[in-house]
C-alpha cells in the first residue's frame, strides 16, 4: 500500500516507458513526414481527437473506479480479519476455564491464528508458505498442513477441531461453542472473498479495448498539429498520451490487490499487527516489532 510520502518519479515512468517510447517515435515519424514531404493533407480537425479523448476519459474513469472498488474491498476484508482475530482470542480468554493447561491452549490458538494470517497473505501472493508455518507451528502440524492443497483452509480446520475437542471435554458450553464457530465462519468468509478477488481477473477484453482506444488517440493526435511547430508537437503528443497511459496503468495496479506490488493490500504488515495484538493479549514474553515500511509503501 502506498504511504502518504512522495512517490519516486521512476516508479511512474517504469510503468509506461515502453508505451511512451512508442508514442514518441510515432509522433516523430508523423511530424517529420509532414515537415519534410510537405504533406499538408495529413492534417485533420482537432475535434476528432477531442471527441476520442473525451470518450477515453469516461472509460478510464469507469475502469479506475471499478479497480479501486476491488482494492478497497480487499482492504475492507483484511480490516475484518484484524477485528475478528482480536475477537477470537478475546472470546477464548473469556470462555476457557481456569485449568492448569489454559495458557498452553491459548497460545496454541494464537500461534495457529498468526500462522493463518501470514499464510493467507503469502498464498494470495503466490509465495511459498513453508517458512511461515515453521515459524509458528510444530513440525508434525507443518507436514500435515503442507500436504493439503489449501493451507489457510487447513489451518481453520485445525482451529475447528481444537474447539470441538474443548467442547467434548466440557470446557465450552453450547453457547460458547456457537460463538466461536461463528467467528471461524467469519474467517472462512473473509478467506473466500479474498480468493474470489484473486481468482476473478478484470475482463481482458475491456483492458484490450481500452489500450486500442488510447493508441488510436495517440496515433491521431500528431495529425492535428501544424508541421512548423515540430519542437512543440512531439512533446505535447507524448505528454498528453502519457497522461492516459498513467491512468490506465494505475487502474491495472489497483485491480489486483494481491500481486506483490507497492499498491498491494498490506497483508504482511497487517498480519504482523495481528500477531503483536494477540501475543500482547495472551501475555507472551517476547512481542515482535512492527514491520518497518519501505521508502514509500508497505506490504
Amino acid at each position: 500500500m502506498l504511504l502518504d510520502k512522495p512517490i519516486p518519479f521512476t516508479f511512474l515512468i517504469r510503468r509506461i516507458r515502453r508505451e511512451a517510447l512508442l508514442v514518441f517515435l510515432f509522433a516523430n515519424v508523423v511530424v517529420l513526414a509532414k515537415y519534410y514531404f510537405k504533406l499538408r493533407y495529413l492534417t485533420i480537425p482537432i475535434a476528432i481527437p477531442t471527441l476520442l479523448g473525451t470518450c477515453i476519459s469516461l472509460l478510464l474513469a469507469f475502469r479506475t473506479n471499478q479497480a479501486y472498488d476491488r482494492w478497497w474491498e480487499a482492504r475492507t476484508i483484511w480490516g475484518a480479519i484484524v477485528n475478528d482475530s482480536r475477537s477470537f482470542v478475546r472470546q477464548l480468554l473469556m470462555f476457557l476455564p481456569d485449568v492448569p493447561d489454559r495458557k498452553a491452549v491459548l497460545h496454541s490458538f494464537v500461534q495457529r491464528q498468526c500462522a493463518w494470517c501470514f499464510v493467507l497473505g503469502d498464498s494470495l501472493r503466490g509465495h511459498e508458505v513453508d517458512r511461515r508455518l515453521q515459524e509458528f507451528l510444530p513440525p508434525a502440524t507443518v507436514e500435515s498442513i503442507l500436504a493439503t492443497d489449501n493451507r489457510p483452509n487447513a489451518l481453520l480446520l485445525d482451529h475447528g477441531l481444537a474447539i470441538g475437542q474443548l467442547y467434548r471435554e466440557k470446557q465450552l458450553s453450547d453457547y460458547q461453542m456457537v460463538q466461536l464457530s461463528t467467528t471461524l465462519n467469519n474467517f472462512t468468509e473473509s478467506m473466500g472473498r479474498c480468493e474470489r478477488i484473486k481468482n476473478t481477473p478484470f475482463p481482458r477484453t475491456y483492458a484490450f479495448n481500452m489500450q486500442v482506444f488510447i493508441y488510436l488517440f495517440a496515433a491521431v493526435l500528431p495529425l492535428c498539429f501544424e508541421a512548423d511547430l515540430y519542437y512543440l508537437d512531439v512533446p505535447l503528443v507524448t505528454l498528453i498520451s502519457c497522461a492516459f497511459l498513467l491512468l490506465e496503468k494505475s487502474a491495472i495496479q489497483l485491480q489486483d490487490p494481491f500481486a506483490n506490488t507497492p499498491t498491494d493490500t498490506p497483508m504482511t504488515s497487517l498480519a504482523r499487527t495481528i500477531e503483536i495484538n494477540l501475543k500482547t493479549m495472551t501475555d507472551y514474553e517476547e512481542i515482535p516489532e512492527k514491520l518497518p515500511p519501505y521508502d514509500y509503501y508497505v506490504l
